[in-house]
Order: C-alpha cells, then sequence, then structure tokens
C-alpha cells in the first residue's frame, strides 16, 4: 500500500519512533527494576546465611543448632524463608522449622567460598542461594556443608508485576501525549502546504491570479517559480487567443471572396449550394475555434444548457459530404444509429470531432466505413466508428493521439485531427479509444457520460 499523503508519513514514522523508544525504554526500566530486586533479595539472603552460621556449631559427627533462631521467619512454619543444610554427600542435616512441612525443596551442592543464586522457574516457585563452607573442627578435621536458603518468589514476582503494570500505564499515557503534540506540531508545521494548496484552488478558479502568502524559505523558491509559471502560461494563452483573432480576422476577407467567386463561377444551383454550405461551414469553424480559445471549459451543468443533437441526422450530412470528397473509393457507408438518439452538446462541436473522425475513416478504408451508437451501463452513450483498412497498431495507438503523430503516411494532413478530437471530448468529460474492429481496420470508440 501507498501512502501519498505527507501527513500521514509523518504521523506513522513518527507514531512507530515513539512507540519503539518508548518500547525500547520500558523493557530497559524493567530490566533494571527486576535486576534491582533481585540484587537486593540476593544481598538480604546473604545477610540470613551469615546470620545462620552465627547460630551454628558443629562436633565430631553432629552439627548442632539452638531450638530458636535470631531470625523469626526461620522459626515459623511456611514463612516465606526456608533454610536446609547438607553435608558433602548431600544428605541433609539439618532444615528450619520454617521448611518442616515442604518436601520438594531441591538442593545442588553449593562451591565452597561462592554464593549461587537460582531463579524460579517452571519446575519451581523459589530464589535459592547456596554457599559452600568448610568446617574446621577443634581436632583439626575438616566438614564440608552446604547451607541453601529459599525465599518465596511470589512476593517478588508480585512487587515486580505491579511495577510492570504501573510503568506501562505511565508509558501509554506519555505515549498518547506524545501523538497528541506530534499532531499539533505536524499540523502547525505543514499549514503553508495546506495553504500553498488553497491558494492554487482558488487560481484554478479564477478568484486570485498569483500566489500572495507568507511562505518558509524552503517553499519560497518554489512558490516563486509557480507564479512565474502561471505568468508564463497567461501570456501564451494570450498570444494563443490573438493568434486565433488574427487568423479569424485574416480569413474573414478571403472566404468573403470565395462566396462571392461561387455565384459568378457557376450557374448550376446545386453545386453553388454546396460551395456556399462549405465557406459557410469553414466560417463557422473559424468563430467556433475562436470563442473556444476565450471560453473557459466545458462542464457537465453548462452541457444541460444546450439543445439536444440527434446524432443520426448529424451522421448523415457529413457522411453525404465526405461521399462526394472520397466518391472515386465508392465508400460504402453504413450508419447504425437510432433516430431517437441524441446528445447535449454543442453542435460544431460534434461536427468537428465526428468530422475528423469519419474523415480519417474515409480515408484510411478500403470500401467500408461504419458508424453506430448505443446506450450501455450505465446509461453512458457509446459510439463506434469503424473502417476495413489496416486498422492501427496496438504500440501506435497513444501515439497518434498526440499532436502531429500520424499512423498513415500515405496520405496528405498534419496529424492533429484525434488530437483536436481528443481535446473537444475531454472537455465534456467524454473518453477515446482505439481498438480493432470487426470489419479489419481501426475502430474509434467514444464514451460520452450519461447526461
Amino acid at each position: 500500500m501507498i501512502i501519498r499523503s505527507i501527513n500521514s508519513r509523518l504521523l506513522l514514522s513518527l507514531t512507530l519512533f515513539v512507540a519503539l523508544s518508548l518500547g525500547l525504554s520500558g523493557y530497559a526500566l524493567d530490566r533494571a527494576f527486576r535486576n534491582s530486586v533481585e540484587t537486593g533479595l540476593e544481598e538480604k539472603l546473604k545477610a540470613n546465611i551469615y546470620a545462620l552460621l552465627a547460630d551454628t556449631d558443629a562436633e565430631q559427627s553432629e552439627l548442632i543448632m539452638p531450638e530458636r533462631l535470631q531470625n523469626p521467619l526461620f522459626n515459623r512454619i511456611e514463612s516465606g524463608l526456608y533454610a536446609i543444610i547438607n553435608n558433602q554427600h548431600g544428605e541433609e542435616l539439618w532444615r528450619s522449622p520454617s521448611a518442616i512441612t515442604l518436601n520438594s525443596l531441591p538442593t545442588n551442592p553449593a562451591t565452597t567460598g561462592l554464593f549461587q543464586i537460582s531463579q524460579p522457574n517452571s519446575n519451581s516457585d523459589y530464589y535459592q542461594l547456596s554457599y559452600g563452607i568448610i568446617w574446621e573442627l577443634e581436632n583439626g578435621e575438616e566438614r564440608h556443608y552446604h547451607v541453601h536458603l529459599f525465599q518465596n518468589a511470589e512476593p517478588v514476582i508480585a512487587e515486580i508485576d505491579e511495577f510492570r503494570t504501573v510503568l506501562w500505564q505511565w508509558f501509554g499515557a506519555i505515549g498518547i501525549i506524545l501523538l497528541l503534540i506530534q499532531g499539533i506540531i505536524m499540523r502547525w508545521g505543514l499549514r503553508p502546504l495546506r495553504n500553498l494548496a488553497q491558494e492554487l484552488q482558488a487560481i484554478e478558479g479564477g478568484q486570485q491570479e498569483h500566489l500572495k502568502g507568507e511562505y518558509p524559505s524552503e517553499l519560497e523558491n518554489v512558490t516563486q517559480n509557480l507564479n512565474l509559471l502561471i505568468d508564463n502560461e497567461r501570456r501564451q494563452r494570450q498570444r494563443y487567443r490573438d493568434t486565433l483573432a488574427d487568423l479569424a480576422h485574416s480569413l474573414k476577407t478571403p472566404l468573403a471572396i470565395l462566396r462571392g467567386l461561387s455565384t459568378k463561377t457557376t450557374d448550376n444551383p446545386k453545386q453553388h449550394k454546396s460551395f456556399d454550405e462549405q465557406i459557410t461551414r469553414m466560417d463557422d469553424i473559424i468563430n467556433h475555434q475562436l470563442q473556444r480559445a476565450n471560453s473557459k471549459a466545458i462542464t457537465v451543468a453548462n452541457t444541460l444548457s444546450m439543445q439536444p443533437i440527434a446524432l443520426a441526422s448529424l451522421s448523415d450530412k457529413l457522411l453525404r459530404s465526405l461521399n462526394k470528397v472520397y466518391a472515386d473509393k465508392q465508400v460504402r457507408c453504413e450508419s447504425r444509429i437510432d433516430k431517437k438518439i441524441s446528445l447535449r452538446a454543442d453542435e460544431r462541436d460534434l461536427m468537428e470531432v465526428f468530422g475528423n473522425l469519419l474523415d480519417n475513416a474515409f480515408k484510411a478504408c478500403q470500401h467500408q466505413v461504419c458508424i453506430s451508437a448505443r446506450f450501455s451501463d450505465p446509461k453512458s452513450l457509446l459510439i463506434c466508428i469503424e473502417d476495413d483498412g489496416d486498422g492501427i497498431p496496438e504500440q501506435q495507438r497513444q501515439a497518434v493521439l498526440k499532436r502531429g503523430n500520424r499512423a498513415d503516411t500515405q496520405h496528405s494532413g498534419q496529424g492533429i485531427g484525434l488530437a483536436v478530437a481528443l481535446d473537444i471530448l475531454t472537455s465534456y468529460q467524454a473518453q477515446l479509444h482505439i481498438d480493432k474492429s470487426s470489419l479489419g481496420g481501426a475502430k474509434i470508440q467514444i464514451e460520452f457520460p450519461s447526461q
């Protein structure tokens, strides 16, 4: 999954960092506290061993222990502190009164002069401290003894668990506070980017012309370059409009002259009507393109105010004109458009789109061209223009939609027809696709959204 939001990326990264930092810190504190408790317990058990040895005496074959020990916990049954003394062979010589009722206290030989502590495990619920001693009798004989102390682990584990619970409660609260603080910091830190996005939306909506806000030094170069880009785009658009206006003005006079000459050079009313229709269409195209250059993009809202155009009538008009232009090819034209199908759009736009696409089909075909229209789910209009020519190779289908690219180099043209059609269709939120036709050639498929 790709996270596109900078805010989400930072929030996720910082959350993971906080969680990892607090987790490691909590683990370290937990281990430090446990070690501290166990070290304190070990020192306490050592002191008890020394106190126990102070009460102990030994004769030739016996270990002499007092009836009452100094530490009262050794005298009380199941007090939680127990002591056992073994000989060098592991045989039990004495156990404290507190351990009388216990039968399963593990005693392993201890290294002489060294303390050995064992932590509780699955087989034992006690901390054990063992100590090996050598007792020299009055006659010089040495006796080896092993002293084992056992401390009930329950209170120690309960203390560690209590500390652990409090620790993670505090760390949880600290984590939530840190996340809230980092959220506030990120919101404040990313505010310039949100302001930049809002200003760009305002420029796009025509509410302002430039970026006017004060931005941090890291964004100054970006905002300055964006303002330069906006200015350059406006100048280019103005030059484009001026060029179209100059072109329209320059063509007005030649068209007027052609209209006058068509009346004088032919006595055939049909030819005169055809000349007049084409000149009128050229004039309409020039005016329409000039209007498009100076108008905003078409939206779904303003298409609803347009009159519906009957597609069957429009396609028949174009096919008749193209049949005259390509009369030598004797193209069989087939129109499969129901007379009830209509489309809310500017008629000149539709003439431009379908005129370009049908003209390309007539150029590329062998003998057959077909145009069809039908409604598809969810009530979108699907229009197909097909021919029986060589078609457009799949690897070229995206390239021919770009201005100046042509798949057919055998016929004259500038390679802008499909690009112009695509530009107009885009303004209507329509889509254009190129596929292979069942006739053998190209299939241009246009899908208009529901209106």
